[in-house]
């Protein structure tokens, strides 16, 4: 039954329709078409917007040469409340709520709040997240995962379906997708020339899970691949800015098989050993502190395991600790953030990626090698940036690890309930292995998100090009079950 639900999931998204589903052909053009259109319009209004938006000094806000000030620019776009907007906004859905409320809330971190020239300001997110932080406000949510939905439960049970020899189509899809960016004209480019760089999924990563990438077509023709020169896999273009009048499209066709994974707690636990700590995958990634959002966090985690140390069982406790504690929440800009695990730690909450670094972040401090892992989220209907982490042991390898899926304690099967602290579904595109890394080529400029890398990054010769100056777009082409022997 669960199978069905994952195929209706994929039947109704019709996005995913152009192969699998050729009836369906006429609605998909026509969503294509409308998506078009919107693009367009997006793109016009944002032409408008970059155009208006200028410094004192005439330099646009969004072109960003300075990186400090560009820092400085984007915590006060993130905090950029009044509390006068902030009640305003609050008491749309929650009338009742009080001055001494938001005060309490403020203290209890459902809310986030900064100092911004001397004034208290307010994360422009935090309505939202009022609603799934305070119990009150959230429908009685306890952690992440428990209310997962019947179409997320059935792509969980696609992969175990395959491991369990019932369904050899469940494990693996070909998809081909179009990535694209526009830069609109702006007189502050005039001249000049622009790189760009887009995501790309990562071939035959040693965790395996995705093959066979082609790169299918492109616009400009002329690319570059970062292939090993980065832990954020990208593709490089270069092209003059656009003239008045004009947009700079940038897009490439890409494909590539992705595959979900699911190593039984049993198998891993027969399979480990111990560690050889002379390697260079061990010292690699034990190594604290790494970067500012990989630390050490010994006192935590010693909390958390107490005695135990079988790594596996580590893992487990960690995952556990970390579901049932910090609840998932609209993010700050992961650029403003000096050390994102200790802000988990501190406001109580985090999203896919902060929670995923404080994982990776204790598993290390425990010295259990850890690593991140991030691209793209593609379950039909959801396609949406995502990042989880990868948990090594040895005699059994790489191991996907979804701390913000967490456990799916609605579901039936307790292989289900426990599958993302061992396990991934077949909906991902990976295109990086690390965070905060250097571009290849190199890029000049601070970047639009420091720590990952899965919209893209635009530059010109003056500066990093932030938001709103251009717009990106992912759009499934297709979506194909590929069957494979599961060896049952």
């Amino acid at each position: 039954m669960l199978y069905f639900l994952y195929l209706y999931a994929q039947i109704v998204h019709a996005h995913y329709t152009l192969i699998l589903y050729p009836m369906k052909k006429t609605l998909t053009i026509c969503l294509v078409v409308a998506i078009g259109a919107f693009g367009a319009w997006q793109i016009a209004r944002n032409a408008e917007q970059i155009n208006a938006e200028l410094f004192d000094n005439g330099t646009p806000a969004w072109l960003e040469a300075d990186s400090a000030k560009a820092i400085k620019a984007r915590i006060a776009a993130d905090f950029s409340l009044t509390r006068e907007e902030l009640a305003e906004q609050i008491k749309r859905n929650y009338p009742d709520v009080t001055d001494a409320d938001i005060d309490r809330f403020v203290q209890m971190h459902y809310i986030e709040a900064k100092d911004i020239d001397g004034r208290q300001m307010f994360h422009r997110k935090s309505p939202r997240n009022l609603a799934l932080l305070n119990p009150d406000f959230n429908g009685g949510a306890r952690y992440r995962g428990d209310r997962a939905s019947d179409a997320r439960i059935s792509y969980v049970d696609s992969v175990l379906s395959y491991y369990r020899g019932t369904n050899p189509a469940g494990l693996s899809h070909r998809v081909t997708y179009r990535f694209s960016i526009d830069v609109p004209y702006s007189e502050a480019l005039d001249g000049d020339t622009i790189s760009v760089w887009m995501p790309v999924p990562l071939s035959e990563p040693e965790g395996g899970r995705q093959r066979n990438v082609e790169i299918l077509d492109a616009e400009p023709l002329s690319y570059i691949l970062s292939g090993d020169n980065s832990v954020h896999n990208s593709l490089y273009f270069r092209a003059p800015a656009p003239a008045k009048g004009d947009t700079a499209h940038f897009e490439y066709v890409g494909r590539f098989i992705t595959s979900g994974a699911y190593i039984p707690a049993d198998s891993i636990m027969a399979r480990k050993k111990p560690y050889d700590t002379a390697s260079e995958t061990y010292r690699r990634y034990t190594a604290l502190p790494d970067g500012r959002h990989i630390v050490r966090l010994d006192s935590l985690a010693k909390t958390i395991v107490g005695d135990e140390t079988d790594p596996f069982r580590q893992s487990e406790m960690v995952f556990d600790y970390i579901i049932r504690r910090y609840p998932w929440a609209g993010a700050r800009e992961y650029s403003t953030i000096s050390c994102i695990p200790e802000y988990v730690l501190r406001e109580g909450h985090g999203d896919c990626g902060q929670v995923s670094l404080l994982y990776i972040s204790l598993m290390r401090t425990l010295g259990v090698p850890a690593r991140w892992e991030s691209g793209w989220m593609l379950h039909p209907g959801e396609v949406n940036l995502h990042d989880w982490a990868e948990v090594y042991f040895e005699g059994v390898g790489w191991v996907p690890v979804d701390v913000s899926f967490g456990r799916y304690t609605g579901a039936s099967d307790p292989e289900i309930t426990g599958f993302y602290s061992h396990g991934i579904d077949s909906h991902r595109l990976a295109a990086n292995t690390g965070v905060g890394g250097e571009f290849f080529p190199r890029k000049r400029y601070v970047r639009s998100e420091t720590v990952d890398f899965q919209v893209g990054e635009v530059e010109s010769t003056k500066g990093n090009m932030y938001y709103p100056a251009w717009d990106y777009n992912m759009q499934i082409l297709s979506v194909e079950p590929i069957e494979e022997n599961s060896g049952k």
